[in-house]
């Protein structure tokens, strides 16, 4: 674990050298210690839902190695394109951009993934209409005992980030997510924001 931890690092500090693209929660927190908590290995399908500026994917696309894949996936194709721009010069071959909503249908194959993650995306959404589709979507394309990682802004009133009335707090992602199959299994403190593991109940339907 400490050497994952290390190597872990050594590629974050190349990505906040390097990548000044957009706006990403990557940078507002300890990545390396998301990362630790992620225990991504090689070979496993990542999927980055409302991806952004794609900082996560191309860590994770790291992590992975080219035995695994990484879905990076967001609305705006602008951020797409840069993204596979990165990747090209990163020589990653195993990101691939799909530009959707994912608050529709999620066009992955059943039983697909081994980690997906929403990093500062629920806030901006309004929780008990939009995981009527997300959330059996992401349970769709999960593994059997696979993960799900929230990063979310505290329910806190702060001086910067969405206002109070925007943010979700962890009790109440764990209620609503409960109803997908999705079990807590870590909160994780990351200062300004937190962050909370979900693993799929194997035979949910």
């Amino acid at each position: 674990m400490k050497k994952y931890k290390q190597e872990n690092q050594a590629v974050i500090h190349k990505h906040r050298t390097h990548r000044k693209r957009g706006p990403s929660s990557f940078n507002m927190h300890d990545s390396a210690l998301v990362f630790e908590k992620l225990n991504i290995k090689k070979a496993d399908v990542f999927v980055d839902l409302g991806c952004g500026s794609g900082d996560y994917s191309l860590l994770a696309a790291q992590l992975v190695s080219p035995l695994g894949k990484v879905y990076a996936m967001d609305i705006w194709s602008g951020m797409l394109t840069e993204i596979e721009n990165e990747a090209s010069r990163l020589e990653l071959d195993n990101v691939i951009t799909i530009e959707n909503d994912i608050c529709q249908t999620i066009p992955l194959d059943d039983n697909c993934a081994d980690h997906c993650l929403l990093a500062t995306v629920m806030h901006a959404q309004k929780l008990t209409a939009k995981c009527k589709r997300l959330f059996p979507e992401i349970s769709r394309i999960l593994k059997p005992g696979a993960q799900l990682a929230v990063i979310e802004c505290k329910k806190e009133e702060m001086p910067f980030g969405p206002p109070l009335s925007m943010r979700i707090s962890p009790e109440e992602l764990e209620v609503r997510l409960s109803q997908y199959g999705l079990k807590k299994t870590a909160y994780i403190d990351l200062g300004c924001n937190y962050m909370l593991l979900f693993e799929l109940i194997a035979g949910f339907d």
